[in-house]
């Protein structure tokens, strides 16, 4: 699967497409490039279609050839109804034309380039600066699901057992740690007796906080 689909018209566009693929490798971004990247005997149509399916940014390399060309407004268009993340770079001079041709266009964010070497800088580094943003972004939305409960129940569990533990081996030092009774009381209604601790644990913490010092 690879992270950027590149969307170009071969006659103007693949020497600037295979330009931005070599930039993508070097920051270990997977690309695909039509003209490069369909292997012998495999559908075209196909290929394009699960890729653009697959990719999670698209870019559009919008030369003047581009503007009436059936394949990169189908590819666009394709890209749009997946809702993927759309990068559209537009060659300096017809930015007027390209609005005219892909209506979409103003919906976007587009970048505008010269020479290969401009789209490949500028079309890289909003593509790493987006995927850093997407991984902030995970980082929070983690960070939101780990609530306080979840803290409490997976802490304070191992916390109950430590304490049961380390009393048993104060307790019956000669005891064999594997047997099914400790310190002479049945494994069930240990359970049952961490799981009450557990409770009494939450609603302290649930008043005051999460004042897990006070149960050293």
């Amino acid at each position: 699967m690879v992270t950027v689909f590149i969307s170009y018209e071969t006659t103007t566009g693949l020497e600037f497409a295979k330009h931005l693929q070599k930039a993508l490798e070097k920051c270990n971004i997977s690309s695909f490039v039509a003209k490069e990247n369909i292997a012998f005997g495999k559908d075209p149509e196909q290929t394009i279609l699960q890729n653009i399916k697959d990719c999670e940014f698209f870019v559009p390399i919008i030369t003047i050839t581009a503007l009436k060309s059936p394949e990169v407004k189908k590819e666009f268009q394709m890209a749009r109804d997946l809702q993927k993340h759309i990068i559209p770079c537009i060659k300096e001079g017809i930015e007027t034309s390209a609005k005219e041709e892909f209506k979409e266009l103003s919906d976007y964010q587009y970048l505008k380039f010269e020479t290969k070497e401009d789209i490949a800088n500028n079309a890289t580094e909003t593509i790493l600066k987006e995927k850093i943003q997407d991984y902030k972004d995970s980082l929070r939305k983690l960070k939101e699901r780990i609530t306080r409960e979840d803290i409490i129940d997976s802490l304070l569990y191992d916390v109950v057992s430590a304490q049961n533990e380390i009393y048993f081996w104060l307790t019956e030092p000669e005891a064999d740690p594997n047997r099914q009774i400790v310190f002479r009381t049945r494994i069930e209604y240990l359970e049952k007796q961490k799981k009450k601790e557990l409770e009494k644990f939450k609603k302290e913490i649930r008043k005051k906080g999460f004042p897990l010092m006070a149960y050293k």
